[in-house]
């Protein structure tokens, strides 16, 4: 009889239907020993998974897993099964014990390794161990008031972050990795005290070209309440498009674009718009008032990037207009002009102070998409080393002697060719010198509207070409990597020399000292028209 009851029960349990396992055993008049009193309890804790977490189930079960536990405090099942009760009745710390002891018990033999191998209990002893760090987070950090700048970072990774997305996540290394996506995202606190935090994230992924970073502030009452602002702008703006393009969510839209003779075709995603007011409007903003007057010049900027991360940041207070549109962290003037326009003349509201943030992704479908030299983090990786090659060679180099080179283009080719020899990238070599001093120069003066392009004469063209920098698959790499090699120096004379070195080496600076101007004696940056650099590039130059 008990067999044909044990039989029983087990086919019930594999197709999941513990609520009949629980009629037919209250029911039959089989004796419940030691063993049916057990599954009886297993189907009653496997409701809550079924059933919306019922804890009337849960307690019924652990209840009844109690009843026998003299007879089962050297049984790991018992252990195991207490465990689970205990775990689903939010008691991790009892849970925890008996996990771990259901461990001590398991013999140590090839066939209970292939027993015990379905049942999780790494897992469940891990979770329990990272609830009860989390528990002990919060109960530390508190309202904020005495927080530290550590007990703060913790509270964020252990209690807001960590398992707030459906896949299976860890905290390393003061970050959040998910295997599945080889995700890593990293925050960072720039700054905080009783009633503010301002939080930089840093998130990298091998779907993404760069590491997409963001900057969001919260204010409150006390730090508690601003750290959740601030995570919450995080969650709800950058991180909600990311996840939406790792799911595998459909793109809201498509879009095209050519750049040297090559067209790439865009998956489009965004953020609703993330909309901080005076007070609550009836009037909601259209999701797609930004993308709207980007659309028809965004191909400008786009080239064969893997993906470009578009960044709007618009904010209205007291008559006052603030517009900011960046293509992978790079400030981008046309842009943000035309939004900042949009927002003064056409965007009709009624508030009188407002903030809105949207984040935009493009990913290159893979069938137009062209091979790229710098391909993912090993890719980088050897970008930055032959750039820092190139920084220690302008480090040493002394100035040019007028009387040996024709006339400074031919200087400049002499030095390309110099550290062409050293990094093996003709390419790479012209970019960096192009490319580093300005972007040095618009960080040192960054009030003045430096050139977004450049005119390239390619020996077999017969019209030059003009490109924005953007589209060019080693700018953003290089925007990065710089400021990345310029960090790690620890001596500063140096790092100060090679960054001055390459500040006397732009076109722009020198194109405005040429016209006698003294930079930081112009109020008005828009006195200053600087003229676009051009470039002749001979068969070696590719345009990636």
């Amino acid at each position: 009889m008990k067999k044909t009851i044990l039989k029983q029960i087990e086919k019930l349990h594999a197709e999941e239907r513990h609520a009949e396992i629980i009629s037919f055993l209250e029911k039959t008049n089989e004796v419940h020993d030691y063993e049916l009193t057990c599954l009886l309890a297993r189907a009653y804790c496997n409701m809550p998974v079924m059933a919306n977490n019922d804890n009337d189930y849960i307690n019924k079960g652990l209840s009844l897993l109690l009843s026998v536990k003299d007879m089962g405090e050297n049984d790991p099942l018992w252990h195991y099964r207490t465990g689970f009760a205990y775990f689903y009745a939010d008691k991790e710390e009892e849970a925890l014990i008996h996990f771990k002891k259901a461990v001590e018990l398991i013999p140590k033999t090839k066939e209970s390794a292939v027993k015990w191998r379905d049942f999780n209990i790494g897992y469940f002893i891990g979770e329990c161990e990272d609830i009860l760090k989390a528990k002990k987070i919060k109960d530390k950090f508190g309202t904020g008031k005495k927080a530290s700048k550590e007990d703060t970072l913790n509270f964020i990774l252990f209690n807001l972050l960590h398992r707030s997305l459906p896949q299976e996540d860890f905290v390393t290394d003061n970050s959040i990795y998910i295997p599945e996506w080889m995700l890593v995202i990293r925050p960072l606190i720039i700054d905080f005290d009783n009633e503010k935090i301002e939080i930089e994230w840093n998130i990298t992924c091998p779907v993404f070209d760069n590491s997409i970073k963001e900057l969001t502030f919260g204010a409150g009452e006390n730090l508690y309440e601003a750290v959740f602002i601030a995570v919450g702008t995080f969650t709800a703006s950058l991180l909600q498009t990311v996840k939406n393009i790792l799911s595998n969510n459909p793109a809201k839209f498509t879009y095209s674009s050519e750049f040297n003779s090559h067209y790439h075709n865009w998956n489009v995603y965004y953020n609703p718009l993330l909309v901080a007011r005076d007070e609550m409007q009836s009037d909601r903003l259209d999701d797609l008032i930004f993308w709207n007057q980007i659309e028809n010049i965004l191909h400008k900027y786009l080239g064969n990037q893997k993906s470009v991360c578009i960044k709007i940041y618009a904010a209205k207070f007291a008559g006052n207009i603030i517009s900011e549109c960046c293509i992978d962290d790079i400030y981008i003037n046309e842009l943000s002009n035309i939004i900042g326009d949009y927002i003064d003349n056409s965007l009709n509201t009624k508030d009188s102070f407002y903030t809105i943030r949207q984040y935009i992704i493009l990913t290159q479908h893979e069938d137009t998409r062209l091979p790229y030299k710098y391909e993912n983090k090993e890719g980088y990786i050897e970008l930055k080393n032959n750039l820092k090659k190139i920084c220690d060679v302008i480090y040493d180099l002394k100035p040019f002697d007028e009387e040996d080179y024709e006339d400074i283009e031919d200087a400049f080719f002499y030095l390309i060719n110099e550290l062409d020899d050293m990094v093996h990238d003709f390419t790479l070599c012209i970019e960096a010198l192009i490319f580093i001093p300005e972007i040095f120069a618009a960080n040192l003066y960054d009030g003045i509207a430096f050139p977004e392009s450049i005119i390239i004469y390619m020996q077999d063209e017969e019209e030059p070409l003009s490109i924005n920098y953007t589209q060019f698959a080693d700018y953003s790499r290089i925007y990065r990597a710089v400021w990345e090699i310029f960090d790690s120096y620890e001596d500063t004379e140096k790092r100060d020399i090679i960054y001055n070195k390459f500040i006397s080496m732009s076109f722009s600076i020198n194109s405005i000292i040429a016209e006698g101007k003294k930079i930081e004696d112009l109020e008005d940056a828009d006195e200053i028209m600087i003229p676009i650099f051009e470039v002749n590039a001979d068969e070696r130059f590719e345009i990636r």
